[in-house]
């Protein structure tokens, strides 16, 4: 711990730079973000679709499973 204040006072700790990411980054994450997204709504999807088969072929099912 005081190593940690010695070096704070001293102004050794909380100077390392961040970089703003590049636009190529963004890009990138923008991307993987899309496809995330659509990767959720269609389990979201397949969770309905499902859910709405066992309402329909076994109702008495349906009870438990929530």
């Amino acid at each position: 711990m005081q190593r940690w204040v010695k070096a704070y006072e001293e102004g050794k700790l909380g100077q390392e730079m961040v970089s703003s990411p590049s636009s190529a980054e963004i890009k990138r994450l923008e991307e993987e973000n899309e496809q995330l997204k659509k990767l959720l709504g269609e389990k979201d999807l397949e969770i309905a679709i499902l859910r709405d088969l066992i309402k329909k072929k076994n109702p008495h099912l349906l009870k438990n499973w929530k």
